[in-house]
């Protein structure tokens, strides 16, 4: 792959214990620089609303019991550490809204200041991009050509989004995250 020049971001996903927003039991993060991916990395989570939290909808969704992340860095540290891979540059993820919650109120929940970070929306980029009937995340990586993944795998699903993203701005020719979705009119 060729480098884009300027592309840089991070890719963000989240997975929970629940449909709370501070049960997150699993982080999955990918550094883009120039358009090149140049880490990916996801570990579970303890989550701060405890071991009980986990509902069997989302075991089921993503397959993480409370047993897996019982000896997991506790949510507090997992922020600390997000915090230093995210920087303060762009961070995506397919469902922005979703993720972007979860990541602030981990983030308050932790100590830490709310990030000033700009976010955007890969799902968003391929609605406005790519004509298709539906944007999940694997319909879209399948139209482009990406390669499979394990969905709702927090790293899996990270790496999935900066990939879409890298190739709707190669084939758009941006010259950074800003850029890209300000050219086609995404807010």
């Amino acid at each position: 792959m060729e480098p884009l020049p300027g592309l840089d971001f991070t890719a963000i996903d989240f997975e929970a214990a629940n449909s709370d927003r501070s049960s997150a039991c699993a982080v999955g993060v990918t550094t883009v620089c120039d358009g090149l991916i140049t880490a990916t990395e996801s570990w579970l989570i303890r989550p701060h609303t405890g071991p009980e939290s986990f509902d069997k909808y989302a075991i089921r969704v993503h397959g993480i019991t409370p047993d897996m992340t019982a000896d997991a860095p506790s949510l507090e540290e997992s922020m600390h550490k997000l915090a230093s891979l995210i920087g303060d540059g762009p961070v995506l993820a397919h469902n922005i809204s979703y993720d972007a919650g979860v990541l602030r109120r981990s983030f308050t929940i932790a100590g830490l200041p709310q990030p000033r970070n700009e976010f955007r929306c890969t799902e968003t980029l391929s609605r406005t991009t790519l004509q298709l009937g539906k944007h999940k995340l694997h319909l879209v990586a399948e139209h482009l050509g990406l390669p499979s993944f394990a969905q709702h795998d927090a790293g899996d699903d990270a790496l999935t989004c900066a990939r879409i993203a890298v190739e709707i701005g190669r084939r758009r020719g941006a010259t950074s995250i800003t850029n890209l979705y300000r050219g086609l009119g995404i807010g």
